[in-house]
């Protein structure tokens, strides 16, 4: 650049901005403060407005969830408690935070038609409640209204009217958020969600067929063996299910645990919360949960068994007073209406309480009477909004044996489904008030009209082996049928249900049947299989319960020798049948259930010699937490069986040195030892799988009687 071109430059800029510029910039800079302002002004009625529809939505969401929190259907005469009916076309007004809402709900009711498988807004002839409802909820706000959206800014009162509006579909099915409705009569015509089921199989699982498409079966037992304290839980499911061509469909499923539990006896707690309660039971339509009650309870002596010992140790006792109780039906508040009077505690501090018991050191049973003694009890379970409570024991009233190829045929489902109905319905009949007293007995199949009998139920009609395949062992069967007590409230509703008649109060439940606390159950890996004679023509396994059923029972197999043989199994007709826990109480032979079944033999081998002396004992453990029940018996020169509550022995008439042999009784960390003041040790092992030997008695015609006694270190 040169001399000159700088000096033009220079006076250019020596005489500043032109009027016009500074005009246009200050118009520039009014423009822009002017949009801002507008838009500081759309923000803030932006904001106002929001909030004042955020406040609405959520007026709206709670007006309609304080609707579904109703506690019946029907509307309550005494109009203390909210309906399901109570849900209807209403205008009304509600103020919150000052600000002035104005609400129009409008109800549309929806009914299910089962035929054509749609809703509809007609009401058919008969139903009382709708399935659904449809509820639109307009929420308005007037004009003017002023909305503070910051601490010191607030709207000029200027942002005009508005609504929202909500939808939302109140269902009249009962859930756990709306608590537990009081269900009055629906005449069976409510709705509920439609699950899925697959039916169990054959042999394992029957189906009992209840009518009108109703059908009822239990899976198959599992126990859960503990083995910290050798404690025994076992699950199984009770469903209740439609069936059709389309496929099976929930009406009802019951999950049960069987538990047995070490406890330690405590004083009726001043504490209410700490209260036991009075046993679940059994209405007909569903399960009521007993109250908290002053009387005795118990804790879990230890950790290493079911997390359901807590509960069941704590609510497993009689007694105590409350509002509940009835005395025109006194069964419905203790656990096992059937017991004796000579079986509960009838003075003191634990008066009116069932007697509990443990063993002393010799075996025998010692009775818990006082704070801090030792137990063994047994409970069932049933699961009631998703917590297990504590129910009312295991009633068996029917046990029946069948052949390795009975019920896998579906005419021999029918067969014994229409036994066991029919038979269930003619106990009911007989079922009258305090029936627990005398309690009337499940006819036996020879006594229906007309007579039926099962296969191998007679030696006239006995099972062969081999088979007719050939084979030289066969898995026999067993299932039991168990009919829980009847409350006074269960057996008028199933009068009621008998009679055909209208209002029961008994909202989907299709007859009598499916009204009735009954069901049937495998029990071939849970019952006691023994032959007679012992061991000879045929043998039945009889392992000790292990977990998931992995062990062996009712496996007839054929021995040496060609004859008859009659099987027989036996199962505690209570919860210690689903346990497998050695006997707690003295009356525990009087509960033993047996049902026999006959095999004819055809070895082709010459049986030994029949044994002349009877050697037979009971096998007890007086060492917590160690199952006699668990105890396996081996024998030489002797045919030895191991039974419900010990062993009996058949000596060889020319035996030198019979010998029995104990063992499966190990515990971890202790040295327990087999003890009988009657028979001599030949051998014994207390380190790792323990075992102890005995000498049988030889000669003389008299039957001999040995208990035998499991001991911690040793056996004084």
């Amino acid at each position: 650049m040169n001399r000159q071109e700088n000096t033009h430059l220079s006076k250019r800029l020596d005489r500043g901005f032109a009027l016009m510029e500074v005009v246009v910039a200050i118009a520039i800079f009014a423009i822009g403060l002017l949009a801002y302002a507008q838009f500081q002004g759309n923000l803030t009625r932006s904001a106002g407005d929001a909030k004042l529809r955020t406040a609405a939505g959520n007026l709206g969401e709670e007006l309609v969830e304080v609707q579904r929190r109703f506690r019946r259907l029907d509307t309550d005469p005494l109009g203390q408690e909210h309906a399901y009916q109570d849900i209807n076309d209403r205008q009304f007004s509600v103020t919150r935070d000052g600000l002035a809402f104005d609400i129009v709900q409008d109800v549309t009711d929806y009914y299910w038609d089962s035929s054509s498988r749609s809703f509809s807004t007609v009401q058919p002839a008969g139903r009382l409640h709708s399935d659904f409802k449809r509820v639109t909820l307009e929420v308005a706000w007037a004009d003017p209204v002023e909305f503070r959206v910051q601490d010191e800014v607030s709207t000029s009162g200027q942002l005009g009217g508005g609504k929202i509006t909500l939808n939302a579909i109140v269902s009249s099915v009962v859930t756990a958020t709306n608590h537990l409705a009081l269900i009055d009569d629906l005449n069976g015509q409510g709705f509920d969600p439609e699950v899925p089921y697959e039916p169990g199989e054959l042999p394992d699982v029957v189906a009992l067929d209840l009518g009108n498409n109703v059908f009822r079966e239990t899976s198959t037992p599992l126990p859960d063996v503990i083995r910290a304290d050798e404690l025994v839980e076992t699950g199984f499911d009770l469903v209740t299910y439609n069936s059709d061509p389309n496929g099976a469909i929930y009406r009802r499923r019951e999950d049960i645990r069987v538990v047995s539990c070490n406890c330690s006896l405590q004083a009726p707690p001043a504490d209410v919360a700490n209260r036991g309660h009075r046993p679940m039971t059994w209405n007909g339509a569903e399960y009521v949960v007993g109250e908290a009650v002053a009387k005795p309870v118990g804790v879990a002596a230890s950790g290493n068994q079911s997390p359901l010992c807590d509960i069941c140790c704590r609510d497993h006792h009689d007694g105590g007073s409350g509002a509940a109780f009835d005395a025109t039906d006194p069964g419905r508040g203790r656990y096992d209406p059937f017991r004796s009077s000579t079986e509960y505690i009838d003075s003191g501090l634990f008066s009116g309480d069932h007697k509990h018991y443990s063993r002393d050191r010799d075996g025998e049973l010692l009775l818990a009477d006082s704070v801090g003694d030792a137990y063994v009890e047994a409970c069932r379970l049933v699961r009631k909004d998703g917590f297990f409570q504590v129910a009312q024991d295991l009633r068996q009233e029917g046990l029946h044996s069948f052949p390795a190829d009975y019920l896998d045929q579906v005419a021999e489902e029918a067969e014994y489904s229409g036994y066991v109905t029919e038979a269930v319905k003619q106990f009911v009949g007989l079922a009258g008030n305090n029936y627990e007293v005398t309690p009337p007995t499940l006819p036996e199949p020879a006594q229906m009209v007309p007579p039926l009998a099962f296969p191998a139920s007679s030696s006239a009609d006995a099972s062969a082996l081999p088979t007719a395949l050939g084979a030289d062992s066969q898995q026999l069967r067993s299932r039991g049928v168990y009919v829980n007590y009847l409350t006074d409230e269960a057996r008028a509703l199933i009068q009621c249900l008998s009679l055909e008649g209208s209002g029961c109060g008994a909202p989907g439940i299709a007859n009598a049947l499916e009204a009735i606390p009954f069901f049937d159950v495998q029990l071939t890996w849970l019952s006691r299989w023994n032959e007679i004679p012992v061991n000879y023509p045929v043998n039945v396994t009889n392992q000790a319960v292990a977990s998931n059923n992995t062990h062996s029972r009712g496996l007839a197999q054929l021995a040496s020798g060609t004859g008859l043989s009659q099987v027989r199994q036996s199962v505690h007709k209570g919860n210690l049948g689903l346990t497998g826990t050695d006997p707690i109480d003295p009356e525990f032979g009087t509960r033993l259930a047996i049902s026999p079944l006959y095999v004819n033999a055809l070895s082709g081998m010459p049986a030994p010699t029949p044994g002349a002396v009877v050697v037979a004992g009971e096998i007890n453990s007086s060492v917590p937490g160690v199952r006699a029940s668990d105890v396996e018996t081996e024998s030489t020169e002797a045919q030895c069986d191991r039974n419900t509550t010990g062993y009996v022995c058949l000596v060889n008439l020319l035996a030198n040195s019979p010998t029995l042999k104990v063992s499966n009784y190990e515990r971890r960390n202790r040295t327990i030892v087999a003890c009988s003041g009657e028979l001599d040790v030949e051998a014994a092992n207390t380190g790792s799988s323990p075992y102890t030997v005995f000498y049988l008695p030889t000669g003389g015609s008299e039957a001999v009687t040995a208990d035998i006694v499991l001991k911690q270190d040793s056996c004084g």
